[in-house]
């Protein structure tokens, strides 16, 4: 749905309008996208915990390498070197010179952290922010992975919104946050909720990039503004522009986790295959327990715990 309008500044409304009525012309689902999924299969499997080597090797394996268009992002040079043998705690804290990615992807796969059953807001952004670690080290990309997972744990859970709970809502995503940046840009998501800003105003506000400190600000903006209205938030995320696939994906990933009754129009529902594994994903994760104990997921790793 997103993918047309993707990279576009601020699209057309008509031209959004024209592209929710029409059938779709690409099937297949963003890498980001799919990696939700195959974290949400992972979490299943391993009752609803991350096991580090595990998901690198899930995620490696379901990375389209054909897709010559994202050959240079980090998450494409992570995977790919992590397919070729190398442990992704080699080679995951080097990217850009050291620091780490800070790119988005690990923020959209790290939605189906917050359907574990049981999990709360902090337990969901720990396991959010533990999921992203295999391929994006960067502080502020865990924030993003955590705010993602601990706003899906909440939208699960919320009961119809008052105006005041959209901001308790988000100050209860804002408390799962480690970094200062995290935090002053989900303040800014505050006001604009607040002033009902428009998708223009919130794109020129906030940015709409790649990274996860611009995109996942945006779209919690987004599903803020119609927190009970899954359409018109996932409009609202095209309308921004820029990274519609992944600001559009979260909405979506929130959204539903708050509206599970909604249904998307025909045209837009997963192809037959495509349905069916995510419905096992989901019937295995609804199995699942909530871990309870200090460490999740096995043994950590001397990267992952300094």
């Amino acid at each position: 749905m997103a993918a047309p309008l993707h990279g576009r500044t601020t699209p057309d409304p008509a031209q959004v309008d024209t592209i929710l009525r029409a059938a779709p012309s690409v099937l297949q689902p963003s890498p980001a996208a799919l990696q939700m999924i195959v974290l949400a299969e992972h979490l299943g499997a391993h009752g609803g915990r991350v096991n580090d080597d595990s998901l690198a090797a899930d995620l490696a394996k379901e990375w389209p390498a054909d897709r010559t268009d994202l050959a240079g992002t980090a998450t494409a040079r992570v995977l790919t070197v992590i397919a070729g043998g190398i442990r992704w705690w080699q080679t995951a804290p080097s990217v850009h010179h050291g620091q780490g990615s800070y790119g988005s992807v690990a923020a959209v796969r790290a939605c189906a952290a917050g359907l574990v059953p049981g999990n709360g807001a902090a337990a969901a952004a720990a396991l959010g922010r533990r999921s992203a670690g295999v391929t994006h080290t960067h502080l502020l990309a865990r924030d993003g992975a955590a705010a993602s997972a601990a706003a899906v744990a909440l939208a699960a859970q919320t009961q119809p919104f008052a105006p005041a709970d959209k901001y308790r809502f988000l100050s209860a995503v804002a408390a799962q946050m480690r970094t200062t940046e995290f935090r002053a840009a989900l303040r800014t998501v505050q006001t604009l909720v607040r002033h009902r800003s428009a998708p223009a105003e919130t794109a020129a506000t906030l940015g709409v990039d790649r990274t996860a400190l611009r995109s996942v600000p945006a779209a919690l903006t987004a599903f803020l503004r119609h927190p009970d209205e899954p359409a018109a938030a996932i409009r609202y995320a095209l309308m921004m522009g820029g990274q519609t696939q992944t600001t559009a994906t979260i909405v979506g990933a929130i959204s539903g986790a708050r509206n599970p009754e909604h249904t998307l129009a025909m045209p837009w529902r997963p192809d037959v295959m495509r349905l069916l594994r995510i419905r096992a994903a989901a019937a295995t994760l609804s199995a699942t327990a909530a871990g309870r104990s200090g460490r999740r997921g096995g043994e950590q790793h001397p990267e992952q715990a300094r």
